[in-house]
């Protein structure tokens, strides 16, 4: 004899579906997720995380500019993937516009003022961190 009972609903064990603008926040109006990244997808690097990627790009950009420096398409390139890489790790700076200037000069682009200018941004203060005053 067949049990009649088989078909009971039994608890579903599989994942729901969450639309992205909700996971992650700590509330039903938004705000912070628990690791502290805001909610709206934008990423939060610690200061220390983005001065090791731009030495990281800088010095990778300096590396390949060697070769191809005889090639001004090449470097042309390679200075702007730079450019927009720095923009990515640090916003909007007035100091990568200056870097911009010697990079673009035939036979200036071989200093390394892409590695220059990550060691500048790392020494900047972190923007929590109130600054020492100096004897």
């Amino acid at each position: 004899m067949a049990d009649t009972n088989s078909h009971e609903k039994q608890p579903s064990t599989e994942a729901k579906e969450v639309p992205l603008e909700f996971v992650g926040k700590t509330s039903a109006t938004g705000g912070e997720s628990k690791s502290g990244a805001k909610a709206s997808g934008k990423v939060e690097m610690s200061h220390t995380m983005r001065f090791a990627l731009s030495v990281l790009v800088a010095v990778i950009a300096d590396s390949i500019e060697l070769p191809f420096g005889g090639i001004p398409p090449a470097w042309i390139l390679i200075d702007a993937l730079t450019a927009g890489a720095f923009l990515f790790i640090w916003g909007v700076r007035w100091e990568i516009a200056l870097v911009l200037i010697p990079e673009l000069i035939p036979g200036l682009n071989v200093f390394p003022t892409w590695f220059l200018l990550a060691m500048y941004l790392g020494q900047q203060a972190q923007p929590n961190t109130p600054q020492k005053p100096a004897n």
